[in-house]
């Protein structure tokens, strides 16, 4: 794997920011970075850029690692390879059932959400407009927001999101 770009760094923090700082404000969950592996089978543990688990499932978390899918993923598409995340990740993240799936694509400026439902997966582009998580109730984000150069303020974000 090549070295994280700036930008991906950027969307990391941002991204980190956010959903950290709403779960301290409203509780319900856990959000890790990525060097906090999710253990899906005894010859794969990926570390998705970031990962969501339920309270409910907390149990789940050790020291080290996730025993087992989380709640919510996001993905960030690295400079190295873009295509990466949908062509190998995404197949496994869905084998896994992973509740919500969100891959970021900052060259083609697209969020690419999947969502488990009863008969499969729903998957949705966006570009611009507002996404909401099926699996925190209450955060959501402004797509176009993750195009911006720079980033939007954390600050100014994270007040829309909690007002």
């Amino acid at each position: 794997m090549s070295p994280a770009s700036d930008r991906h760094e950027d969307l990391f923090r941002f991204l980190l920011t956010l959903l950290s700082t709403f779960l301290d404000e409203r509780g319900g969950a856990t959000v890790r970075g990525s060097r906090y592996p999710m253990r899906l089978d005894e010859h794969w543990s990926p570390e998705p850029d970031l990962l969501v688990v339920l309270e409910a499932r907390k149990h789940l978390m050790t020291p080290r690692c996730l025993e087992g899918p989380a709640d919510f993923v996001i993905e960030i598409a690295s400079d190295g390879d873009p295509r990466l995340d949908m062509r190998e990740k995404l197949p496994r993240y869905r084998a896994a059932g992973i509740p919500e799936i969100w891959l970021i694509d900052p060259f083609e400026k697209v969020l690419h959400i999947e969502r488990k439902a009863a008969s499969g997966y729903e998957d949705l582009d966006l570009s611009a407009g507002r996404v909401g998580s099926g699996v925190v109730p209450g955060f959501w984000i402004e797509a176009d927001w993750l195009w911006r150069e720079p980033l939007p303020s954390t600050l100014v974000c994270l007040r829309a999101i909690l007002s």
